[in-house]
């Protein structure tokens, strides 16, 4: 189990990566590929090969429980991708600690916990605990949202 946690934090990381290489200006580039297309390719590469790496995973985890415990690879390798891409998306609308206790929560679900104010206590502690230690700590900049949510952030980090 946490050989696909860890694929996942990873996963979500280099999504990070690549959405802030987006924003790479282009501007004055002599050549047709620009500043940010060597650093999209390699994430993008590094994207695909960790994706194979976590259905492997995933694969791996499913041949051992498959006598106790039946697992939907299909259902379980997909939901995490969606859960990763709405991270990815939420993240500058609603806040990084917001999107964080969203997929916590639904990393939990995916992963078979059942109870979910357990679930809901552990999202939130776990999000808070990543914008301390990145935001005030690390002085990381960290996306605060938008509108009241972000006015709200200032109290956070």
């Amino acid at each position: 189990m946490g050989e696909i946690i860890f694929h996942i934090i990873l996963i979500v990381i280099m999504g990070l990566f690549f959405k802030e290489s987006l924003a790479i200006t282009t501007g004055r580039s002599a050549d047709p590929i620009g500043p940010a297309g060597f650093p999209q390719v390699i994430i993008v590469i590094i994207l695909v090969l960790l994706l194979i790496s976590l259905f492997n995973a995933i694969r791996k985890v499913k041949s051992k429980e498959a006598k106790t415990i039946p697992l939907n690879l299909n259902m379980a390798y997909f939901g995490l991708l969606v859960d990763i891409i709405v991270f990815i998306l939420l993240n500058d609308l609603i806040s990084f600690t917001l999107a964080s206790v969203v997929f916590c929560f639904f990393l939990f679900l995916l992963l078979g916990q059942k109870r979910y104010l357990k679930m809901t206590i552990n999202s939130i502690i776990v999000a808070v605990v990543f914008t301390l230690v990145f935001g005030k700590i690390l002085t990381v900049p960290l996306p605060r949202g938008i509108g009241v949510i972000k006015e709200l952030s200032y109290f956070l980090y």
